[in-house]
């Protein structure tokens, strides 16, 4: 098995070679914002288990704003 770090390193060079990689630049050393990171957001809406949970925990990065929207509207309490 590959280090995590280097899975990482060739995520975000994929990223940024592909056109994929969107704001904030650069993607490395981050968890990366993607195009299409809100339509993938918006899809966590249709898994039962996040409809069921008590609490959601999301981290404050970009890509992730629609899971902190989606977790707010199912009124689950949202841990930073």
């Amino acid at each position: 098995a590959q280090p995590k770090g280097d899975v990482r390193e060739k995520v975000w060079d994929y990223l940024e070679a592909s056109g994929l990689a969107d704001f904030p630049r650069p993607v490395h050393r981050r968890i990366p914002n993607f195009k299409g990171s809100h339509q993938a957001c918006c899809s966590i809406r249709e898994l039962d288990v996040f409809n069921r949970a008590c609490e959601i925990k999301v981290d404050p990065d970009k890509p992730l704003e629609g899971v902190r929207l989606a977790a707010l509207q199912v009124t689950a309490p949202l841990h930073p």
